[in-house]
């Protein structure tokens, strides 16, 4: 068994030989294969540099050439030697018109002057009596608002432990729901509308405040509910 062992080893030490050898020559036309490409790569940016520049001075020319083209060229002088001037190329002199006689001017006739005419007294305008100005009727002071909010369960219902600050007695989830729900995603107005009811002293001021500025809240609504809960921890 011994002899079959290291024939085995030795026909697999010649496989690996081999196989290493077929991979070196790949290896050796790979490399070969860049290099090729590396040089026609070179090849053809040197072609286009030449086509670059024959583009560039083709440019030059034809700008030369517009150049050229826009600048007028001067007029040739004439040249008057030899030409000789006889006597009917000489303009004769124009004739002075004579002056005609003037007639003497005519006397001015005598301006006849008006009389003077006798100024008429202007009439007196009639002194129209001056109407008394109507009686102005008082404004009569509005009704007091009705306040349609006092039945609602949020007036009546304990709202719980009193705080000193609304953001307080808010929480979380109540926060999030207000501000997406009754202030439309808008944050700052959320903490605007906290901070001027935290200055309040009663809850009628809050519910007016509310009114003016909230006029779409729905009063009934469990979203609203849990909101003038939160403020009735602080207004009471």
């Amino acid at each position: 068994m011994q002899p079959d062992f290291f024939a085995f080893s030795k026909n697999i030490s010649l496989t690996l030989l081999g196989e290493a050898g077929f991979f070196l020559q790949i290896y050796k036309i790979m490399e070969n294969n860049e290099l090729v490409f590396l040089q026609e790569c070179q090849k053809e940016l040197a072609e286009m540099k030449e086509r670059i520049a024959a583009l560039e001075a083709r440019i030059a020319g034809i700008q030369a050439s517009q150049a050229v083209a826009g600048v007028p060229e001067e007029a040739d002088e004439v040249d008057f030697t030899g030409v000789e001037l006889g006597v009917a190329d000489i303009p004769a002199p124009a004739e002075e018109p004579v002056a005609e006689p003037v007639a003497p001017a005519a006397e001015p006739e005598p301006v006849i002057e008006p009389e003077p005419v006798a100024a008429q007294p202007e009439p007196v305008a009639e002194t129209q009596p001056v109407a008394e100005p109507e009686p102005v009727a008082q404004p009569q002071p509005a009704a007091p608002a009705v306040d349609d909010t006092a039945n609602l369960p949020w007036r009546k219902d304990n709202p719980g432990m009193m705080v000193k600050n609304i953001r307080s007695g808010i929480s979380l989830l109540d926060r999030a729901q207000f501000i997406g729900t009754l202030f439309k995603e808008d944050f700052t107005l959320y903490d605007n509308t906290i901070a001027e009811l935290n200055n309040m002293e009663t809850l009628d001021e809050a519910v007016a405040y509310i009114k003016e500025h909230f006029p779409e809240w729905n009063v009934n609504s469990d979203v609203v509910y849990r909101f003038m809960m939160a403020i009735r921890k602080k207004l009471g």
